[in-house]
């Protein structure tokens, strides 16, 4: 089973969010045999860090943060293309967060779940674990 990690999913596995991702996904992750991250987290990060939304602890920039991520927890990095944004932009508008609708293009592209505690996503043909 391959999983694709939303940026709050990201977040709680690094331990910088709010809320935290239950046992069942924890496990769901450990057994995962591909950890997908799509680039287009890095930028939501980086933003989210830029206006303040977001701090990153011990982390001096969100590259460090992001490539800390990678090795920490063996993600693999899907670069964002042209087929995800154009299939992002074709989603039901259940849902206007532009990073969110990559995502679950990517996760649509991929044939994966996506772990995230956004309820929303579950107006989508993807699978969700939280």
């Amino acid at each position: 089973m391959d999983l694709i990690l939303d940026t709050c999913g990201l977040l709680s596995l690094a331990g910088i969010a709010e809320r935290a991702l239950s046992d069942q996904c924890l496990d769901s992750i450990r057994q995962a045999d591909t950890l997908y991250i799509s680039a287009c987290s890095h930028f939501e990060i980086g933003l989210k860090h830029k206006r303040g939304h977001l701090e990153l602890d011990d982390f001096e920039t969100p590259a460090a943060f992001w490539d800390a991520c990678l090795k920490a927890y063996e993600l693999s990095e899907c670069a964002t293309t042209a087929a995800h944004f154009d299939a992002a932009v074709h989603l039901p508008d259940h849902h206007a967060d532009p990073f969110d609708r990559i995502i679950i293009a990517t996760a649509q592209a991929l044939n994966c779940r996506v772990v995230t505690y956004d309820k929303r996503f579950d107006a989508y043909e993807v699978e969700t674990t939280c």
